[in-house]
């Protein structure tokens, strides 16, 4: 009976030991199967976040220009008014002042990004500053939406001062922009003050999107590494 009762202990031991060894093994199988999985899974997520990044950043190469450029045209006219540029004709005037009211929104594509974070598959993303850079997306671009909403309000400030003020429904730019108008424009400290605005304004969202276009192209270069 003491051999029965040793050989049958021996072989309930045996049989649990085999079982859990199945289960590890099952286990481990099914751990490299998700694992594979996210694998895949990762790969594919920033291939699509490498697409958005290059969207991005043709975009911020154009928002960039055109802030440039609005800025520039409204420097333009307040160089005129201080006369520390040559007189220019009223054509051309009312062409700086009518650029002046350019305004950009920087329009991102950010598909992926809500995807990742709305489907809770940010955990595998494994690259730590990709991870950091998903996770902070909106933050990141806290600063240049805010400044956008002034800019906003400054084009619709300026718009409706030039609405009051020249007769901009006439098809000649001669009838719309008097030597009369221009002289009581290049005087009104209104409008300077709001001209003001459309020069600082675009300028300071240009350095943000010129300090965020290196971010992207940066983070798209360690995407790259990733492959």
């Amino acid at each position: 009976m003491k051999n029965k009762t040793s050989k049958y202990f021996k072989y309930a031991i045996g049989e649990i030991v085999l079982v859990v060894i199945g289960i590890l093994i099952a286990l481990q199988i099914n751990n490299w199967n998700e694992n594979r999985k996210n694998a895949v899974k990762e790969t594919q997520l920033l291939m699509s976040f490498k697409k958005d990044l290059e969207e991005n950043i043709i975009e911020l190469e154009r928002v960039i220009k055109k802030s440039k450029n609005t800025s520039s045209k409204a420097d333009s006219i307040l160089m005129l008014q201080k006369k520390e540029i040559e007189d220019v004709t009223l054509p051309k005037l009312l062409n700086l002042i009518m650029d002046a009211t350019g305004f950009t929104i920087y329009s991102t594509h950010e598909g992926t990004v809500q995807d990742i974070l709305g489907s809770g598959n940010l955990d595998i993303i494994k690259n730590d500053s990709i991870r950091l850079a998903i996770g902070s997306w909106e933050a990141n671009l806290k600063t240049i939406k805010e400044w956008e909403k002034m800019e906003k309000k400054s084009v619709d400030d300026y718009d409706n001062y030039l609405q009051l003020h020249l007769d901009l429904y006439k098809d000649d730019s001669l009838t719309i922009l008097t030597a009369k108008s221009k002289e009581i424009l290049l005087n009104d400290r209104e409008f300077l003050n709001l001209l003001s605005n459309r020069k600082y304004l675009p300028k300071s969202l240009n350095e943000l999107y010129k300090y965020e276009l290196p971010r992207l192209q940066n983070l798209k270069k360690l995407i790259e590494t990733q492959r």
